[in-house]
């Protein structure tokens, strides 16, 4: 019994945060819930733990993670699986990358939901302990009779997908005609398409030529890699999407390669930003780009993922909530680490590798090489979430796809509705109304701020400061709770549909959300005094990271993490939604380094407030209802959609292809923020010291879920 009593009483859960249910088990343990007062502490080390809480999905590449920690512990130890996709796949139940957690490791309780709230993961913790003490816990119900108001009967929508033969596959589509067009045919010698607003398409047989043209006139960084497969023509279209900071246009380069011979131009030696997802098309599609040197290897997938995933012969199992359907894969129990390049291992440098279980946050190994402590290379090596939204999305309607849409970043979620909805809205001709926009803005900010406090809380996590991180949950419980009044969900609203939001929001609830944002106003400052300006916090991310402002621009980093380094980029300036409604300044700073990227996000988070207070204030009336009948059949025009928000940790890109006759995608591509920056911490990372590395990982605010997509 005493040691039944024991156990109970000390579950410690090892630091592994798996997939995006991990922001509310961050919760359960801050401010608020506080699961230590019921004997449950989080530790970094997994030979010091009894418990592993498995955060929903398990990919093939973290499966063998999940395995090798479990392996580490001692015993007596215990496995929590919470979240839909950890339970029955959820969203992403047939993804090509998927395996079950109870094949990897056996498991003692499940906690449902998507995500589980606090409250649910401390009950599925407190079950654990009945369990240990032999106790046997169910819930009881009672009947009770309640009379329900007859009215209208709600019929189900139609929800069928339907797909063309053969489809017709033209991405450049004219949409009206401008000079730039022109300007740009003159210099490129080719047509060139006006596809959407401020956003060009050609056709070029020399890809580099034309890049190299295009960097002459103030083209900076590469925004976008993408192939379409058109197997009924054997062919492969490979586009690569320039993008200027200053005037934010975007030029897509494209060009016509044979399925059986795919090979074309890498432009990662003029731009380095084309690097990493030059890499991703390689190891999707089997397109080999010339140049790049990691032509042949994996980064995202593991070694035991189906070849070239996105081709569309590649067919994924259909969903089926009628019957019991198995995860497409089974794991193999392979626990061999991933090779290390042979040219890193080579040299006369120390390697050491960091990760992907380590006592930080994250889920990312690092391959570091070492000249005594100071930091010569780092070699990423994502993945470890890897879920398969693209391809998912190009299996559903455009409407099931919104709750698809925010599984990268769950803090995040209305900017990456507002984006994926945005690019239906334009293609359709769809007007949004004033109100509704005004709404969707107040979500979009709420999400900023949710977003920065839980990167600040996560910093202060490295750098060793659990009060910081007790404070930044805390404030980050006040976001929560507007988020819970206006769209009924903490995170995850899916509240955002083409043409306005699901339902209105009473002035009284607007009115109550603008007083809780209000009301940070005071506890932030104390949080800036206390942790912001902190001088250990200080001597930690000051000089430490620096990002030069050629360099962001030159690796094609985005957000608050370019703004830091004196680049003045923000997607809001481009006046989408209420944003050219309100008084608000663009963030800057010059040191470029890891405590300015944290001192840009704080004042943001004020920023953010006080476009909540005019937008509340200034709100006006009218329809913001949306006929959601209409939603479930969309077809968009033939061609290519194009989209781009200013996200929290900075530019969404999703672009859309639709063959004009079916009802689901043909091709679905999304960029993140965080891949986007994966080359910046890198970059920020060599020359400096290696007790520096989490600081400067942590002032990235690097979210895997959100990298690996």
């Amino acid at each position: 019994m005493l040691k039944e009593w024991g156990t109970k009483w000390s579950l410690w859960p090892v630091h592994l945060v798996t997939a995006c249910c991990g922001v509310e088990l961050a919760h359960a343990y801050a401010c608020g819930y506080d699961a230590e007062r019921i004997g449950s502490l989080n530790y970094g080390i997994c030979r010091q733990t009894n418990l592993i809480i498995v955060e929903g999905a398990i990919t093939r590449k973290m499966a063998r993670v999940l395995r090798i920690t479990w392996e580490q512990m001692p015993n007596p130890k215990f496995v929590i699986v919470m979240g839909a996709c950890g339970i029955k796949g959820g969203l992403f139940k047939n993804s090509y990358h998927m395996v079950r957690p109870w094949d990897v490791v056996p498991v003692d309780v499940f906690v449902p939901g998507c995500p589980p709230t606090p409250e649910a993961l401390i009950r599925g913790i407190v079950a654990l302990q009945k369990k240990i003490e032999g106790k046997e816990d169910f819930d009881k119900f009672e009947e009770v009779s309640i009379e329900v108001e007859k009215g209208k009967v709600r019929k189900l929508p139609p929800l069928k997908e339907f797909r063309v033969e053969n489809p017709a596959v033209v991405p450049n589509v004219e949409r009206g005609r401008d000079d730039y067009a022109k300007t740009l045919e003159d210099v490129l010698g080719v047509r060139v398409y006006t596809v959407g607003k401020d956003h060009y398409y050609a056709f070029v047989d020399d890809v580099k030529r034309s890049a190299e043209i295009l960097a002459h006139l103030g083209f900076d960084n590469v925004k976008d890699v993408n192939v379409l497969d058109v197997p009924h023509e054997d062919t492969f279209i490979v586009e690569f999407t320039l993008h200027n900071y200053e005037n934010y246009k975007l030029v897509t380069l494209a060009k016509r390669i044979s399925r059986k011979n795919p090979k074309v131009e890498s432009l990662s030696d003029i731009f380095p930003s084309s690097d990493y997802m030059e890499r991703e098309m390689h190891e999707f599609f089997g397109v080999v780009f010339e140049g790049n040197k990691w032509m042949g290897r994996n980064f995202l997938l593991d070694v035991s993922t189906p070849k070239f995933p996105l081709r569309k012969d590649f067919r994924l199992e259909s969903q089926s909530i009628e019957e019991e359907r198995p995860f497409l894969q089974d794991f193999d129990g392979n626990l061999d680490v991933t090779k290390l390049p042979d040219e890193f291992v080579k040299g006369d440098e120390y390697i050491l590798v960091v990760g992907p279980q380590h006592p930080g946050s994250g889920h990312m190994r690092l391959i570091v090489k070492l000249d005594g402590d100071i930091i010569k290379d780092v070699i990423p090596d994502p993945g470890y979430v890897h879920r398969g939204v693209e391809k998912i999305a190009e299996s559903r309607i455009y409407i099931k796809n919104i709750p698809l849409v925010e599984r990268p970043c769950i803090t995040d979620f209305a900017n990456y509705d507002i984006c994926y909805v945005k690019a239906i809205e334009e293609a359709l001709g769809i007007e949004v109304s004033e109100r509704a926009k005004y709404i969707r803005t107040i979500l979009a900010e709420l999400c900023r701020i949710g977003t920065h406090l839980y990167d600040a809380g996560i910093l202060s996590i490295f750098l060793g400061h659990s009060t910081g991180f007790m404070w930044a949950f805390g404030l980050r419980e006040f976001v929560c709770e507007a988020l819970t009044i206006l769209t009924g969900a903490r995170v995850t609203g899916s509240f955002i549909v083409p043409g306005g939001v699901r339902w209105d929001v009473s002035d009284e609830k607007l009115r109550r959300v603008r007083e809780i944002v209000l009301a940070m106003r005071r506890r932030l400052e104390k949080f800036e005094k206390m942790f912001v300006k902190n001088p250990t916090v200080v001597a930690r991310l000051e000089n430490v990271g620096i990002l030069s402002k050629k360099d962001a621009k030159e690796l094609g980093i985005v957000g608050p993490f370019l703004r830091a380094s004196n680049v003045r980029h923000d997607w809001r300036l481009k006046g989408y939604e209420a944003y050219d409604c309100v008084d608000w300044d663009v963030v800057t700073a010059e040191e470029g380094d890891s405590y300015a990227r944290l001192l840009v996000r704080v004042e943001e988070i004020n920023q953010s407030i006080k476009i909540i207070d005019q937008l509340v204030r200034d709100l006006p009336s009218g329809e913001t209802k949306v006929d959601m009948w209409k939603l479930t059949d969309l077809v968009l025009p033939l061609g290519e959609f194009v989209s781009c928000v200013e996200g929290a940790r900075g530019t969404i890109y999703m672009s859309i292809v639709s063959d004009g006759e079916s009802t689901t995608p043909y091709r679905f591509r999304i960029v993140t923020p965080s891949w986007y920056n994966l080359r910046g911490f890198v970059e920020a990372c060599k020359g400096e010291r290696l007790a520096d590395l989490q600081a400067i990982y942590g002032s990235f605010g690097y979210f895997p879920p959100e990298a690996d997509r």
